[in-house]
C-alpha cells in the first residue's frame, strides 16, 4: 500500500550503549535513534522508486517491493513511537496529573510543531491558502475526520498529504495519557501489556474484516460524498485515519511496558543468546513477508498487518536490551546524526524528489539504468544532507526555544491553573480549530 509514515517518534538522546545490563529508564537508547533513520529512509525509497525508475517496460516488481518498504517504514515509526512515548512519559498516568501532563505536552509540541509549521508555511506559499482546510492543518487534526473539499479529501489539501501521519500521531498523543493512567491502575505489568496487545490485535482483525467488506464500505462512501471523494474513503479509513493506525502504536506501548520491567535485571548469557535468536528471526520474518507481499497476494497483505508490527516490536526490544552487531551498528555516530534528522527527512523528502525527479522514460540499457540509479542516489544524499542541516539550524534550536518558553508554565513558581495551559494549548486548541473548520465546511 503506497502510503507514507508517521514522522516524529523517538525523543531518545544519543549516547553510548551499555549492555549487557537491561537498560534503565532515562538511560540513552541510541539504537532506537538509528532505527528512526531507517524508518525515514524506507519511506524515502518507497516514494522515490516510482518517481525515479521511469523505465519502459515499468519495473513493477521493484515498485511493489519498495511499496512494502514504505509500509515497513510506516509501521516502524508507529511502533517506535508507542515504545518511546511510554518509555519516557509513563509517569503521565500517575498523580500529580497537571504538571506531568503539562511536561508531556510541552515536550511533544516542541518536538513536532515548529518544523511542521515551517513546512505548512512553505506549502501555503507554493500552493496558496485554503481557508476551509487551514484550521484543521494548524490544529493537526486533518486526518481525524473525512471531509471532501471540491472533490479532494481534506488530508490532500494544501499539497500536504504527507502530514497525515503527523496528525495521526498527534491523536495518539492526546490519547496516550488515558492509556498511561490505565497502566498505572494495573497491578501486573505483563498482564497489562498482554491485554493492550490483545486489543491491538483485535483492531487488526477488525481492519481485515473491513478490508474484506470493501464493496459495502465503498458504496456507503459514494452515497455520502460521490465521486471522486468517495473513492478515497476506504483508503483513508485503513491507511490514514488514527483508527486504522492505532494497533501498531499500542503494540509499541505494550513492548515498552514489558521492557521497563527489566530495568535493574542483569542479562544472563542464555537470555543474551535468546535475544540474538529472536532478533534474527524477526529480521528474517519481516524481510520474507516483504518479499511475499510484493507478489500481490491479498492474503499476504492481510498477514502483513500482523507480521510487521510484531516483528518490529521484537526488533526494538532486542536492540534496546541486548548487545549485538545490529544494535552497535545502529548506535554509530553517523546513523545517530541521520536518525536525529529523520523528521526533516520525512517532511522534506517529497519536495526534494519533486525537484530532482526523472522526467521522461528510459530504456533498459546499461547506460540509462545507471543514470537513473545515480539520480536516485543523488536525491537520497541531497535529502539526508539537507535534512541534517535543517535539524541543526532550525529544528533543534526551535525545539529548545519552544520548550524554554512553555516550560515557564510548569516551574515551581507556576500556579495550578498555569500548569494546565500547555494541556489547553495542545489539546483544546486543535479541537476548537477543528470545530471552526467543520462549521466553515458545512456553510460552504
Amino acid at each position: 500500500m503506497a502510503t507514507s509514515a508517521s514522522i516524529d517518534t523517538a525523543d531518545v538522546p544519543a549516547g553510548r550503549f551499555r549492555p549487557p545490563v537491561a537498560v534503565e529508564k532515562s538511560r540513552d537508547l541510541p539504537a532506537l535513534t538509528g532505527l528512526r533513520f531507517f524508518a525515514a529512509f524506507f519511506i524515502f525509497v518507497g516514494h522515490a522508486t516510482p518517481i525515479m525508475f521511469k523505465l519502459n517496460p515499468s519495473p513493477q516488481l521493484l515498485i511493489n517491493l519498495t511499496n512494502c518498504f514504505l509500509e515497513v517504514g510506516m509501521q516502524l515509526f508507529f511502533v517506535l513511537s508507542g515504545f518511546v512515548i511510554h518509555y519516557n512519559y509513563a509517569n503521565v498516568g500517575r498523580p500529580p496529573h497537571a504538571r506531568s501532563l503539562a511536561k508531556f505536552y510541552i515536550a511533544r509540541f516542541a518536538r513536532i510543531y515548529p518544523l511542521y509549521l515551517l513546512f505548512i508555511a512553505i506549502q501555503i506559499a507554493s500552493h496558496g491558502p485554503n481557508l476551509r482546510a487551514l484550521p484543521f492543518f494548524l490544529g493537526l487534526t486533518q486526518s481525524w475526520v473525512y471531509i471532501v473539499i471540491k472533490g479532494v479529501p481534506l488530508i490532500g489539501r494544501l499539497g500536504s498529504l504527507i502530514t497525515w501521519s503527523i496528525s495521526t500521531e498527534w491523536f495518539f498523543y492526546c490519547l496516550y495519557p488515558l492509556i498511561a493512567w490505565l497502566f498505572a491502575m494495573t497491578l501486573y505489568r505483563v498482564t497489562g501489556a498482554l491485554a493492550l496487545t490483545a486489543v491491538a490485535l483485535l483492531g487488526l482483525v477488525l481492519a481485515v474484516f473491513i478490508f474484506q467488506h470493501s464493496p459495502e464500505v465503498n458504496a456507503f462512501a459514494l452515497a455520502m460524498w460521490g465521486k471522486p471523494g468517495g473513492d478515497l474513503f476506504f483508503v483513508w479509513l485503513l491507511a490514514f485515519s488514527p483508527v486504522g493506525r492505532l494497533p501498531p502504536f499500542l503494540i509499541g506501548i505494550a513492548t515498552a511496558h514489558i521492557f521497563m520491567g527489566k530495568y535493574h535485571q542483569k542479562v544472563g548469557e542464555s537470555e543474551q543468546r535468546l535475544g540474538l535468536v529472536l532478533l534474527t528471526v524477526a529480521l528474517v520474518c519481516a524481510a520474507v513477508m516483504c518479499g511475499v507481499q510484493s507478489l500481490g497476494s491479498a492474503f499476504a497483505s492481510f498477514l502483513a498487518l500482523f507480521v510487521y508490527p510484531l516483528c518490529i516490536a521484537v526488533i526494538i526490544y532486542c536492540c534496546a536490551s541486548y548487545r549485538s552487531l545490529v544494535s552497535r551498528g545502529l548506535s554509530g555516530p553517523l546513523l545517530i546524526a541521520c536518525g536525529n534528522a529523520s523528521y526533516s527527512i520525512y517532511l522534506f523528502h517529497t519536495l526534494i524528489l519533486e525537484l530532482t525527479k526523472v522526467r521522461g522514460e528510459f530504456a533498459w540499457t546499461w547506460y540509462e539504468v545507471s543514470y537513473v540509479g545515480v539520480r536516485f542516489a543523488a536525491a537520497a544524499l541531497i535529502t539526508i544532507v539537507f535534512s541534517t542541516i535543517m535539524y541543526r539550524i532550525f529544528e533543534a534550536p526551535a525545539r529548545t526555544a519552544t520548550r524554554r518558553l512553555l516550560g515557564r508554565s510548569v516551574d515551581n513558581a507556576a500556579t495550578r491553573t498555569t500548569r494546565w495551559f500547555p494541556v489547553a494549548l495542545c489539546v483544546g486548541i486543535p479541537v476548537v480549530l477543528s470545530i471552526f473548520g467543520w462549521i466553515i465546511s458545512l456553510r460552504s
